[in-house]
């Protein structure tokens, strides 16, 4: 996971330093994968502690 952050944050300061705009930066750096993924992450998360509540 930290390697996944850092390769995100490189990405975002190379767009930075390449002169982009950080809205701009952020738009590129964060892509339809990146929001795939992190549903993903959360539906586990939320999801599991939900069934773990209904199990007896």
């Amino acid at each position: 996971m930290a390697l996944y952050c850092a390769a995100k944050t490189a990405a975002f300061v190379a767009a930075i330093e390449g002169g982009a705009d950080w809205g701009v930066a952020i738009l590129h750096a964060w892509t339809e994968a990146d929001q795939a993924l992190w549903a993903g992450v959360l539906n586990f998360w939320f999801i599991g502690r939900v069934f773990d509540r209904v199990r007896p």
